[in-house]
């Protein structure tokens, strides 16, 4: 396959890419305080990245584009791999660099980055198969010392929830599990925290217990029409507990 070339503004398609993929997330639209929620979430993934000014940053699966617009405002290289059009579309239209395209495989690129980031996206690998193969071909991508960081519900956590939120949630995401895929994908130097939305330490565990221990879920199901208990069981994900890991690649 010929490597693709990846700028700034511009945007890419590759053939039999899904474009209509995750539609129904783009019509699930964000209420106010979730807005504010999840431009902290990512806010607070940057900072532990250590992704700073010029870095040059991939996402793969960036979605509405929250974390995209914290690394473009602090001035960051931000470029992404996203299988749906039109959020490819929107992401290109506020200068980021797109491929249009579904993984794995991860389409080959002309450069590599300093970091490569996936949030809320590992959980959907069809396999473990999968799983170990996007993450070492996302390490072929990053430069030496480069990190890749994920953020993943935590299955512990979330239980049923996990498989009830997205129909497309099929590789079950821990701390443990991606910890030991980071190391078999040829990764070192890891470190993890958990987060309740952008809330860490011991905090944000006690806020994930309570949290998982709400019946919206439930209730979302008996009454599916109600937009109360809809925007109840969203802010119950929202919250539920993520695992947020990173490691370095070494050359």
């Amino acid at each position: 396959m010929k490597k693709l070339r990846l700028r700034k503004g511009s945007l890419r398609y590759i053939l039999m890419t899904k474009e209509y993929f995750y539609d129904h997330f783009q019509q699930d639209k964000p209420t106010g305080a979730g807005n504010w929620i999840s431009k902290a979430f990512a806010g607070k993934i940057f900072k532990y990245a250590g992704i700073e000014a010029g870095h040059s940053v991939m996402e793969t699966g960036p979605g509405r584009g929250v974390f995209a617009d914290t690394c473009l405002k602090a001035g960051a290289e931000y470029f992404a791999v996203e299988p749906n059009r039109r959020m490819a579309e929107s992401l290109e239209k506020r200068g980021a660099g797109v491929i249009c395209a579904m993984v794995p495989p991860l389409p080959e690129m002309d450069r590599q980055f300093d970091f490569a980031v996936m949030i809320n996206v590992m959980e959907h690998m069809n396999s473990m198969q999968d799983a170990l193969q996007i993450t070492q071909q996302i390490r072929e991508v990053l430069k030496a010392k480069g990190k890749f960081v994920i953020c993943s519900p935590d299955y512990l956590n979330y239980r049923h929830n996990f498989f009830n939120c997205d129909f497309s949630h099929s590789y079950v995401t821990t701390r443990r599990r991606l910890n030991q895929l980071l190391i078999s994908g040829g990764f070192n130097n890891i470190r993890n925290c958990y987060l309740s939305g952008p809330i860490s330490g011991v905090t944000g565990m006690l806020i994930s217990s309570i949290v998982s221990r709400m019946p919206f879920g439930f209730f979302n199901g008996v009454f599916p029409n109600s937009k109360i208990f809809h925007k109840l069981y969203k802010m119950q994900l929202t919250l539920s507990r993520k695992v947020l890991i990173l490691g370095e690649k070494q050359d």
